[in-house]
């Protein structure tokens, strides 16, 4: 180990910098070490207050810049039978971010069915034994999966079938090596990863549906989730003009000529309020459900072996949460932590005008509306997909629905692909102006496959919260469990008091260069 030096932090101040994406830890102390470097001329034995020491110039301002802007792609090569494709090689893939060609910084293979390597310790004779059994021990490759139940916006009918699936899925394939773990949108039913199996058959059966926000029943006007954000967002005139003919035909029908033309003057404002309230609410429950899913996708990443998320959710909308979604595929992404995600309504079709059973308000002054609202409910149920889709698409997982076969789904979203290859890319000249950029993956040769890839990214917002996400990511990368394996350094604090009201830090950092080739 080298010694590298120890830096007085004492008047300095670090302001990071935000980019897009996240800044190795060692890069940062590094610069840190490199950048006081100079001002720890001090012998490591010398008295702390010795008067070198107390002259010395600790005053001048220190600012560290983290540029963060490395982007990370997962893709997944598949033959036209679905099954993955091993053997490629980086010159194999071309990459393109908003159409222009990047250059492919790094590139790893990821296997999910290999041994992980073992090396020893090059024991005594006495140590022998018990390091190879240890050594056999450590070898055993171990699955963490952890279930995720969108409990916030299931109905009951959704949970009894997504639950009993789960629960045969995990009596079936639970092998001794492997953990899962039950965690909840709502909070409320949580079981860490665990190999228990009546534990976790217990949690199982406690699941039931927990709404955030709750809709009154036969409400009218009817405005469905999509529907509201078009009124809203879009200004769509179908859209508010469906909204106040079923408010006028449920409320301003039947009164005498003046109450009836003031309950239509107001029909238009109470469908805008009614609108916006529901937007406004279903954001936010559905900003608890992903929040709840990064929480999960933290936590699967401290353990070690492959790692895996299964979402599980009717869907909904996420028209203004992009971002979020963004943010977990990265953290799931430099995690390695797969997302898969299961359709808990299954195979559903959607019945003109409502099925059987349901209360619906019929429009009387257009038949055309009738058939735009239908059209809007339609759209509604597509889009609701979309963050199940995405999620699995961008982090190498994969998504089942459209089908009533749970038994199935769990079986596909369960397993992880044999082989997947990580390509890491720096987007040149890279503006902080919070655009999205649609990203693509190909092949030079297709041969007929079919490449499964992240869909693209936000760049950085210009200076929204920067110094809180950098500060974020430095304290995610210092407490994080995960093995490094890049350039190791080490390092150790010690404190000095100085006077009665001062006192100085020193950070010595020690550098292991054994794993540099020097030419």
């Amino acid at each position: 180990m080298i010694a590298i030096g120890s830096a007085s932090l004492h008047g300095r101040k670090f302001i990071p910098q935000a980019g897009n994406l996240s800044c190795p830890l060692v890069l940062f102390l590094a610069l840190v070490a490199a950048a006081n470097c100079k001002a720890a001329q001090a012998p490591a034995g010398q008295n702390p207050d010795d008067k070198e020491v107390a002259t010395e110039e600790v005053q001048v301002p220190f600012e560290l810049q983290v540029q963060r802007n490395v982007v990370l792609v997962r893709a997944v090569v598949r033959d036209p039978k679905g099954r993955p494709i091993s053997g490629l090689r980086k010159e194999d893939f071309r990459l393109f971010d908003n159409g222009k060609p990047q250059e492919i910084d790094q590139f790893a293979v990821e296997s999910s069915g290999g041994t992980p390597t073992i090396t020893p310790q090059a024991p005594g004779k006495e140590e022998t034994e018990a390091s190879s059994k240890r050594a056999s021990s450590d070898a055993t490759p171990r699955n963490y999966q952890g279930l995720y139940f969108d409990d916030v916006h299931m109905n009951p009918e959704d949970i009894v079938h997504v639950r009993d699936a789960a629960d045969r899925y995990l009596a079936a394939t639970l092998a001794p090596a492997d953990r899962a773990g039950i965690f909840t949108s709502s909070g409320q039913t949580t079981l860490d990863f665990s190999d228990d199996r009546s534990m976790l058959h217990e949690t199982l059966f406690k699941l039931a549906p927990r709404p955030v926000y709750s809709r009154e029943p036969n409400v009218c006007p009817d405005i469905t989730e999509y529907q509201a954000h078009m009124i809203v967002d879009q200004r769509d005139p179908d859209a508010m003009a469906i909204a106040t003919d079923e408010y006028d035909h449920c409320n301003c029908v039947g009164l005498p000529p003046l109450p009836r033309q003031a309950c239509e003057a107001q029909a238009p404002q109470i469908v805008q309020q009614e609108s916006t309230k529901l937007v406004s609410s279903q954001e936010a429950q559905d900003d608890v459900v992903l929040r709840g899913l990064e929480q999960v996708v933290r936590r699967t990443a401290l353990l070690p072996g492959r790692r895996s998320v299964i979402f599980l959710s009717p869907g909904f909308l996420s028209l203004h949460l992009e971002p979020l979604i963004s943010e977990i595929t990265e953290r799931a992404l430099r995690s390695e932590v797969v997302v898969n995600s299961l359709d808990a309504r299954g195979l559903y079709a959607l019945i003109p005008g409502g099925a059987a059973g349901e209360p619906t308000v019929v429009i009387p002054s257009s038949g055309g509306l009738a058939a735009r609202k239908d059209q809007l409910i339609r759209d509604g149920y597509s889009l609701a997909e979309d963050v199940l889709n995405g999620l699995p698409a961008d982090t190498g997982g994969l998504f089942f629905h459209n089908s009533n076969d749970f038994d199935l789904g769990f079986r596909q979203v369960g397993t992880i692909s044999a082989v997947s290859y990580v390509l890491a890319f720096t987007p040149l000249n890279l503006k902080p102006d919070g655009q999205f950029h649609k990203l693509k993956v190909s092949l030079v040769n297709a041969n007929g496959f079919t490449v499964q890839a992240r869909r693209g990214y936000f760049a950085p917002q210009p200076s929204e919260n920067a110094a809180a996400r950098a500060s974020e990511e430095i304290v995610d990368a210092a407490f994080s469990q995960d093995q490094l394996k890049d350039l190791p350094i080490d390092v150790r604090t010690q404190f000095y008091k100085i006077n009665e009201s001062d006192l100085r830090l020193a950070v010595v950092t020690h550098l292991d260069l054994s794993a540099v080739r020097f030419q």
